[in-house]
């Protein structure tokens, strides 16, 4: 009997923590959306800047961090970049040549979609890019982020971008 009495004290007591942990990890999910929002803005207008430091602070800067991405006018097509390091030394030097593509374009995004914990979130949308003055279409693509929260701040850990080929009328 006390066996007993002990295990329903300790179920108790575990369902009680349960409960409690539950509850200290909600989050205010309009908050953290935003928040993603503008780390993902913020990447895309220090790229076109060409502003190092201020790409390079949206990133998570691990060995964790992975990029796959498709685009007809790669010469490889395909690129991935494992860990952050080498993604940084090509960025650097792309910025430092100021040869950075589409600069000054302008994004729009739709099908937004988020999933978000307390430290980690994913983002998949559609993105449509543009010339900023005359609007010419320059690509769709669909877009994938999974980012981490680094010292309270979202990182994006995991970029992935695939954009369908060119009509050939609008090459």
């Amino acid at each position: 009997m006390k066996t007993i009495i002990h295990l329903l004290g300790v179920l108790i007591l575990i369902s009680s923590c349960t409960r409690k942990n539950t509850d200290s990890t909600a989050i205010d999910f309009e908050k953290e959306k935003a928040a993603i929002q503008a780390v993902i803005a913020k990447e895309t207008e220090s790229y076109y800047k060409q502003d190092f430091e201020g790409w390079k602070s949206t990133y998570l800067q691990s060995s964790a961090f992975r990029k796959f991405g498709y685009w007809e006018g790669y010469p490889e097509k395909v690129v991935s970049y494992i860990g952050f390091e080498p993604l940084a030394a090509e960025k650097k030097k792309q910025f430092d040549a100021n040869e950075t593509l589409w600069v000054g374009s302008t994004e729009e995004r739709s099908n937004e979609n988020f999933r978000i914990t307390k430290d980690m979130a994913w983002y998949t949308f559609e993105q449509d890019s543009y010339e900023k003055d005359t609007r010419k279409f320059l690509g769709k693509s669909l877009e994938t982020r999974i980012l981490e929260k680094e010292n309270g701040e979202w990182k994006i850990a995991y970029l992935a971008f695939h954009y369908y080929p060119m009509p050939a009328e609008k090459k």
